[in-house]
């Protein structure tokens, strides 16, 4: 449906309902104005919530950035990492339940690369933005305060900002060879199995084999 005039957006609104997951906010657009309008709650007597019930093909509706997309985002910064550490434990971080977090933990470790990360995962929900105005056929006025510029050149690993030591070598090297293998293959079919599987799963399946492997070597 086309609006037939460009709309006065209000960047900073729209931003803020993309990024809204509270189940109890429903947020839109005005189709005519460009207002950004958020409904709280099942009050249907709300005056907003009756003139959004009235005249539903008058607003767009704002749907938070999905899950699967931010985890995209977090595969794509990930490709431009060239810290060969730091790479690894990103890797590691995605597979599994609780990806956002652990992800979140391990790149603040890294001062520079996590002012990075903001600014590319930034830029990627400004263009998530933009698909889904042309998508809904809205049109503004002028376009957003941002950049669309990826930060591709990887930070600088900084002497203010030195990574965590590595963890000390497994006792047996065979664990070692296992737990690079299993995290490989996490890392290639964690989407697929992160609702059962963990990286602190393969760890201990990692111990459990070698234990197994140096039991029957020995007997």
């Amino acid at each position: 449906m086309m609006t037939g005039r460009t709309l006065h957006m209000d960047w900073a609104s729209l931003e803020s309902a993309f990024e809204n997951h509270s189940p109890d906010a429903r947020s839109y657009v005005d189709r005519a104005s460009g207002e950004v309008v958020t409904v709280l709650g099942d009050d249907t007597t709300d005056a907003l919530a009756k003139r959004v019930a009235e005249g539903p093909e008058n607003f767009a509706r704002v749907e938070p950035i999905p899950s699967r997309e931010q985890y995209r985002m977090m595969e794509r910064f990930i490709a431009t990492v060239v810290h060969a550490e730091l790479k690894t434990r990103l890797q590691d971080s995605i597979v599994g339940k609780g990806a956002f977090r652990r992800f979140k933990d391990v790149v603040t470790q890294y001062a520079d690369e996590r002012k990075r990360w903001f600014t590319f995962r930034d830029v990627l929900a400004h263009q998530y933005i933009l698909d889904w105005m042309k998508q809904h056929r809205l049109e503004p006025d002028e376009p957003p305060p941002w950049t669309l510029d990826l930060p591709m050149e990887p930070a600088p690993i900084t002497a203010g900002a030195e990574p965590p030591a590595p963890e000390p070598e497994e006792a047996r090297p065979e664990t070692g060879d296992l737990k690079r293998y299993l995290q490989a293959w996490a890392r290639a079919h964690g989407e697929e199995y992160s609702y059962l599987f963990g990286p602190a799963a393969f760890d201990r399946l990692a111990d459990d084999m070698s234990g197994e492997f140096t039991f029957f070597r020995r007997r």
